[in-house]
């Protein structure tokens, strides 16, 4: 019985940051692989047991994408596409407050860039 309780327990404590990930609107801030600094905004939209949509409008550009929550990171992967030009991938670690610390590339050319996605001021989240 003990065991049980603490294996409970444990994958409580374990499944806690990923919970803190939420479905909505999210502030996103990175810097590409060129060091160009960037802003825009992300939507995350839940679409079964961890998997998700994501969204992002960056200036004139919108990618889209699914991921894959890995809960033992907590890490959400997302591949994504650039309105038919490129395609990318991006891991963002889930932080307990919601955040998401994104590492990136895209395209033949690859790089590395860098993201976090903060939920957005006064945006319902589920």
């Amino acid at each position: 019985m003990k065991t049980a309780w603490i294996a409970a327990t444990l994958a409580l404590v374990l499944a806690a940051p990923a919970g803190a990930q939420g479905q909505g609107a999210y502030d996103v801030e990175g810097r590409g692989g060129d060091g160009q600094a960037y802003r825009g905004t992300a939507l995350l939209e839940n679409t079964g047991h961890n998997t998700w949509r994501v969204t992002w409008q960056v200036g004139a550009d919108t990618a889209r994408g699914v991921g894959l929550l890995i809960p033992e990171g907590p890490l959400l992967v997302v591949g994504y596409e650039m309105a038919g030009r490129e395609i990318g991938v991006v891991a963002y670690a889930v932080e307990p407050d919601g955040r998401l610390l994104g590492t990136w590339t895209q395209g033949e050319g690859g790089g590395v860039g860098y993201e976090t996605l903060t939920p957005a001021a006064g945006a319902a989240r589920k």
